[in-house]
């Protein structure tokens, strides 16, 4: 079943909840960041064993840096570690875009779910820990293109980041992030945002690919937003939506958050 994860559930509540609706057993492929919203694959029943061969789908996603500053999670959800007035032109963000294209390596985020010795990362994170480098992943992206450059208000844009922010279920130091930017709001800056596409192998980290991409272009930024628009052969026209799925989004929310109705 291919379903559509609004911002600020994670993956496996979302796998859960619908398991525990229906009455069977539930897994997912693919799964999002808290920030992050599109297709994922929820497997029922019988379905679940073939979990990873449904993981082993392309997935395709729409993504937005916003440069000038950068933050621990390497999105939105975290705190502000570096700023700058560096942006790059759309014709510079246009010539690196290619090369990245084919066999691809990243460092996987600080702030993810990926084990180091029995440990996962993000828990690490938590703890006060340093690491010099984080485990590698290995894919292929197929392809990467710049869809819109554009120059927006960060006042603006920060007032959207708490609206999602708010939404935001578990322990992901909210609080303290959301106090963070709300000093950056009542500013007339202005920074420059770009919307990318690419589709790419599983396992890999849109978020650790923005910095990638910072990175080559000399500057600092951060993942604004993350679509998956596609999981294989579903795409958003294929997936349902939480709403249909559990007959209202009031009875989505108190399942997500344990409330009975």
């Amino acid at each position: 079943m291919a379903v559509w994860q609004p911002v600020g559930v994670s993956t496996n509540r979302l796998s859960q909840i619908t398991g525990e609706y229906y009455g069977v057993l539930s897994s997912h492929t693919g799964t999002l960041d808290p920030m992050a919203e599109g297709v994922v694959i929820i497997l029922l029943r019988d379905t679940r064993l073939k979990k990873y061969e449904f993981a082993h789908w392309h997935k395709t996603y729409e993504f937005e840096i916003i440069f000038g500053m950068s933050t621990d999670s390497y999105d939105a959800l975290g705190f502000i570690t570096k700023k700058n007035n560096r942006s790059p032109s759309k014709k510079e963000i246009e010539k690196i875009l290619t090369g990245f294209v084919g066999a691809y390596s990243q460092n996987v985020p600080m702030f993810s779910a990926v084990k180091l010795k029995g440990k996962k990362l993000f828990q690490r994170a938590h703890a006060g820990e340093v690491l010099e480098s984080t485990p590698v992943k290995k894919g292929e992206i197929f392809n990467l293109r710049l869809k819109r450059y554009s120059e927006v208000s960060l006042n603006e844009c920060i007032k959207n980041i708490l609206k999602r922010l708010s939404s935001v279920k578990g322990d992901f130091r909210q609080e303290s992030i959301i106090s963070q930017w709300k000093k950056y709001l009542h500013t007339d800056r202005k920074v420059v945002k770009a919307k990318f596409e690419v589709e790419m192998s599983k396992g890999l980290y849109v978020r650790s690919l923005s910095q990638d991409v910072c990175n080559k272009l000399g500057c600092v930024g951060f993942t604004y937003s993350i679509v998956r628009t596609r999981n294989g052969s579903y795409g958003k026209k294929e997936a349902v939506k939480v709403e249909k799925l559990f007959g209202s989004r009031r009875n989505f929310d108190n399942l997500v958050s344990g409330v009975k109705s």
